[in-house]
């Protein structure tokens, strides 16, 4: 058997010995190199100053609205008339604030009631009204000296608590002497109150009193 002839030159076996050893040494030499150059840091603890730190952490609460605000009321423009009722300069009334004025009356109570209605004036009754005090009045100075002598027709109205509440004259003979005397007069009378089905009611009745130098305004007896 013939065996073939090899150049020395390039034998291949020989040749990847040597690349590899090449290889070794250089990575050795890297690692070497490595370690070398390498820094080393040395971590220490904080002491601190011994004392401790407390951080309190405070919760506050959330913002809510409670009510909402009203919308702004929106102006009022001014509308053109033909109406001559309406004055054609109109100013604006003063809107100083009177800071010596008294401060309005506060509103009434929650749950208060309302005022007693007028209670209405009857001209018809099943007990008449009786008078039970009477105040004479005062004779004028100049009838008395005149010798004149007269009457006055007063309608009045007498209210649940035989009070005359409100006095009018209806006639006077003569007339203008006689008429605030008797005013003045039967305003101080008192009355028993008419009745209607057993409850006093307010009744307007016709009162006339007599001006005479005798009796000096007394009313004409039934």
């Amino acid at each position: 058997m013939a065996t073939g002839w090899r150049n020395p030159k390039h034998d291949l076996a020989e040749k990847s010995k040597t690349v590899l050893e090449q290889g070794f040494a250089l990575a050795i030499a890297l690692i070497v190199m490595t370690f070398l150059t390498y820094q080393t840091f040395e971590v220490q603890a904080y002491e601190g100053t011994g004392e401790t730190e407390y951080v309190e952490v405070e919760e506050i609460p959330e913002t809510e609205q409670l009510r909402r605000p009203p919308p702004p009321q929106r102006p009022q423009m001014p509308v053109a008339t033909e109406s001559e009722d309406v004055p054609e300069d109109v100013t604006i009334m003063d809107t100083e604030l009177d800071l010596e004025a008294p401060p309005p009356p506060p509103p009434p109570p929650p749950g208060a009631t309302k005022a007693k209605e007028e209670s209405p004036i009857f001209l018809a009754w099943e007990e008449a009204p009786e008078l039970t005090r009477m105040v004479m009045p005062e004779y004028p100075e100049i009838a008395r000296r005149a010798g004149v002598e007269g009457y006055v027709l007063v309608k009045i109205v007498v209210d649940e608590r035989g009070d005359v509440i409100a006095a009018e004259t209806v006639m006077a003979d003569p007339p203008g002497i006689f008429e605030d005397q008797a005013i003045a007069a039967v305003m101080k009378w008192k009355y028993k109150p008419a009745k209607q089905r057993d409850m006093p009611i307010k009744v307007q009745i016709a009162q006339r009193v007599e001006f005479t130098l005798s009796n000096r305004g007394i009313p004409p007896s039934e």
